[in-house]
Parts: structure tokens; sequence; C-alpha cells
């Protein structure tokens, strides 16, 4: 499978895993956001000069930032009761491809083998 249909296919596949699951495969998310009934993890992933396994440096310590100009993808899982109900990407990218390729990064560790 190339990334972006990795990323793509991770947007329903991931959905029902449990915050616990999450945080054990994609790790410390670089920042948290909560809402009266939600609680979003973001992550970010990719970037032209990534570390090995092309999450950010510093993104899983909580920073959360990466250099302007650079693709990356922030990842963002939305939890409600606890539990993944959505899967949403957002950076800068040149297209929906780029920026699937860049989000597999993060995603790709929360996915079943096959």
């Amino acid at each position: 499978m190339q990334r972006a249909d990795v990323a793509m296919f991770a947007q329903t596949e991931l959905v029902g895993l449990s915050k616990a699951e999450i945080l054990a495969c994609a790790g410390k998310p670089a920042r948290t956001v909560s809402a009266s009934d939600a609680e979003s993890l973001v992550y970010i992933g990719g970037g032209d000069g990534a570390a090995a396994g092309n999450v950010k440096p510093g993104s899983e310590a909580g920073t959360g930032s990466a250099p302007s100009g650079e693709k990356y993808c922030e990842v963002t899982f939305v939890l409600r009761r606890g539990y993944v109900e959505k899967v949403t990407y957002g950076g800068p990218n040149s297209g929906a491809f780029a920026q699937g390729e860049q989000c597999a990064f993060v995603v790709q560790k929360c996915l079943p083998t096959r």
C-alpha cells in the first residue's frame, strides 16, 4: 500500500480505538485539546527534514511545532467518551496526495499488520 492509501485507510480503520490504544501506538501527542464533550490528540508527522520514523523531532515531547516551509501533517484523533470518533489531517502540503503521504508516518503505527 502507498503511504497516501495508508493514511486514507486509517481514517476509517482507527475509529473505535481507545485513547490508551492510540497512546500505545502513536506515543505522546504534540498537544491535547479538550472541549466539553470531546478531546483531541494532535500529532505532527512527516516533514522534509524529519528524523527516522518521520515523526517531527519534539512532537512526542509535546512541542508540536514544525519548521516553516516544510511539508508535514497534523494528525488529529477526535475522541468522545475515550474512543476515537474521527481522524482528521491538516498542515501544509501540495495537495491531498502529498498530505496523505506525510500523515501515514503517524497513523501506520496504529494500523493492524496484515
